[in-house]
């Protein structure tokens, strides 16, 4: 029985590979078993992180695509809340800061509350559902929504941060293997990291050393544009890489 659930989940990983996203009801249909049992399968692809479940629909998860961000909050967990927490620190009393929806950065967005005068500017969901309930200064750049990242994007938000000079800009990334700068899976973000770091005095990356490995497809930045990465038990040849970057600090 168990090898059966596992060839039948094994046929709905690759029909979602070959067509995209499907509907439940469809990939119930072509393997001839009941929505419940196509469901019960979906749920523990998605637990595999194979898979993403959506209102009805499924489609698959490859290596170059936006994982939900309560997966990514997971991930490397301890490494990357004392990367963040370590890139809080740098904030100082009364800044206007940028705080974006990378998980990272939102790992170490505790802090804030010891810090004092702050106003917190975001376009994450969850981070402005946290700085508020702290009693923090809080504008968040309101527009569409993605389903998966949890914040807004579009030429709102993009003009909305023109408006806005920050003594400080948080930023996570996605990885930067065989690129020349900093890179994201998530194509909508771009424009907004572009802009906040040219309105920012100071540009922080928080970025845990496993994605020194790892590769996505959009860049946002050269890593001369930043001024401090953040991040955690960097090789010799991961500083090599990031040497442009002014400041790097180490958790350890």
């Amino acid at each position: 029985m168990a090898k059966k659930k596992e060839v039948r989940q094994n046929q709905i990983y690759q029909l979602l590979v070959d067509n995209g996203r499907m509907r439940i009801k469809d990939l119930a249909d072509q393997l001839h078993v009941t929505t419940e049992t196509l469901r019960t399968d979906l749920v523990d692809l998605e637990k595999q992180r194979r898979v993403v479940r959506e209102h009805g629909y499924a489609h698959s998860l490859s290596e170059l695509e936006e994982s939900p961000l309560q997966w990514r909050e997971k991930e490397n967990e301890t490494d990357r809340k004392a990367v963040g927490i370590r890139a809080m620190h740098l904030v100082e009393d009364n800044q206007v800061i940028f705080l974006d929806s990378g998980s990272t950065v939102l790992l170490g967005v505790p802090v804030l509350a010891t810090k004092h005068g702050i106003t917190v500017v975001t376009n994450s969901i969850p981070v402005a559902y946290q700085t508020a309930l702290m009693d923090i200064n809080t504008i968040f750049l309101g527009g569409p929504v993605t389903n998966i990242g949890l914040r807004t994007h579009g030429h709102r938000v993009v003009e909305a941060v023109d408006e806005i000079t920050f003594d400080v800009a948080l930023l996570g990334s996605d990885g930067i293997a065989n690129a020349h700068g900093f890179t994201i899976l998530s194509y909508n973000e771009i424009n907004i990291k572009k802009h906040v770091i040219a309105q920012s005095k100071k540009s922080i990356v928080a970025m845990d050393s496993s994605k020194f490995k790892k590769k996505a497809s959009f860049a946002f930045c050269n890593f001369r544009d930043i001024d401090t990465l953040v991040t955690n038990h960097a090789s010799e040849s991961d500083k090599e890489i990031v040497k442009e970057i002014p400041e790097i600090i180490e958790v350890s």
